[in-house]
C-alpha cells in the first residue's frame, strides 16, 4: 500500500466526517430532532451539541482541505 498525499489525506478527512455525520443522522430519530431544530423548536440539549460537534469537526476538515488548494489569481 503506497502513502496517500496530502490531499487525498485531507479529502479522506472530509468524506469521514460527511459520512460520520451522514450516520449520526439515519440513528434513532436524529432527523425528525435536525427538521425540529430548523423550524425553531426546541431540541434536547445533548442532541444539540453533538450536532454542533459534528458540524465543527466536518467544517474543520473542509477548511484543512481548502488550505491546500492552489491560490486563484
Amino acid at each position: 500500500m503506497t502513502n496517500a498525499t496530502v490531499p487525498e489525506q485531507l479529502l479522506h478527512a472530509v468524506q469521514d466526517r460527511t459520512t460520520e455525520m451522514r450516520r449520526w443522522l439515519d440513528t434513532g430519530n436524529n432527523s425528525e430532532t435536525l427538521m425540529a431544530h430548523l423550524h425553531d423548536e426546541p431540541v434536547d440539549a445533548a442532541w444539540l451539541r453533538t450536532y454542533q460537534r459534528l458540524g465543527r469537526d466536518l467544517m474543520s476538515a473542509v477548511g484543512n482541505a481548502q488550505e491546500q488548494l492552489p491560490r486563484r489569481r
